[in-house]
């Protein structure tokens, strides 16, 4: 049974927990966090293909992995999900084994409605209740999601090649 998070009535964006079957729709969103100003670095193959990359997903769920999907009448429109990784295989946005690092995607026709806002706000929520002290992300300057990051609490605490990390404390 599909456990409901939430519903927003503002646009009819149905919140719900990432299950095991959303994988094909998570990766499309890693694409779309991957390709966020609208070059083509990534397709599935090559995110399949670069273990940095993939180690977002690979194996998806893992039992300490949490997410959430939002949907806009009744079409997927975005996703973020959390998973820590580790020192010996980190993410961009690495910070300690024992801190999520965030990965978030909307599609492109359901960008500037809220979405973005909706699945992160879960995900924070989720994170807390999990009873987690920080949740990490990497992000590039230039993406506009940044704006948003920063709006709910995130803040800067390091580079990694040309993105920045953030973290926000729960």
């Amino acid at each position: 049974m599909e456990r409901v998070i939430g519903v927003r009535e503002d646009g009819g964006m149905h919140l719900r927990a990432a299950a095991a079957a959303d994988l094909p729709f998570l990766i499309e969103m890693l694409l779309e966090a991957c390709n966020w100003d609208g070059t083509p670095w990534y397709d599935e193959a090559k995110a399949r293909g670069d273990d940095h990359a993939w180690r977002y997903l690979d194996g998806w769920p893992r039992a300490s992995d949490f997410g959430v999907v939002a949907e806009v009448d009744g079409s997927p429109a975005g996703a973020a999900w959390a998973r820590c990784l580790t020192a010996e295989r980190p993410g961009y946005g690495y910070v300690a084994d024992d801190v999520p690092e965030l990965t978030l995607g909307v599609s492109p026709a359901f960008r500037r409605r809220g979405v973005a806002r909706g699945v992160l706000t879960e995900v924070i929520a989720q994170a807390r209740a999990a009873s987690y002290g920080q949740l990490s992300l990497s992000v590039d300057p230039d993406n506009p999601a940044r704006k948003l990051y920063e709006s709910l609490g995130f803040r800067k605490v390091g580079v990694v090649g040309t993105s920045d990390t953030m973290v926000l404390e729960l």
